[in-house]
């Protein structure tokens, strides 16, 4: 896959201000892989793990191995931001045990819709 792979994802994770230890954690990839995958031009990469770090940075398969002059450099701004305070956010609620995780989403939760019902 020698069409701007690994720049693709640099950029989509710098994009969401991701470092490459976040995007490790999020896609459950370790972070030599997501360094070897970016600076590399040997790609070989399997649609597992193509998938674990599409859906790590909330865009499709299919658009992050598109060339890169291909990518909709317009992208919204706003949700860009949305989507680096979610992926931070879930970073963070990973390093918890699961439990705990679970309770604090529910407290998210509960803040969401109190606010929601102002």
């Amino acid at each position: 896959m020698g069409i701007g792979l690994g720049d693709n994802i640099r950029r989509k994770r710098k994009q969401l201000g991701l470092t490459q230890e976040d995007l490790a954690e999020l896609s459950n990839l370790s972070v030599n892989f997501i360094s070897k995958i970016e600076r590399t031009s040997n790609q070989n990469i399997s649609l597992q793990k193509l998938d674990a770090i599409a859906k790590a940075l909330n865009i499709s398969s299919v658009d992050l191995i598109k060339p890169t002059e291909q990518i909709n450099k317009n992208a919204n701004l706003m949700d860009d931001q949305n989507n680096y305070f979610f992926n931070k956010l879930t970073v963070e609620l990973k390093k918890f045990p699961k439990e705990q995780s679970e309770e604090i989403s529910k407290y998210f939760l509960y803040l969401i819709k109190s606010i929601k019902d102002k």
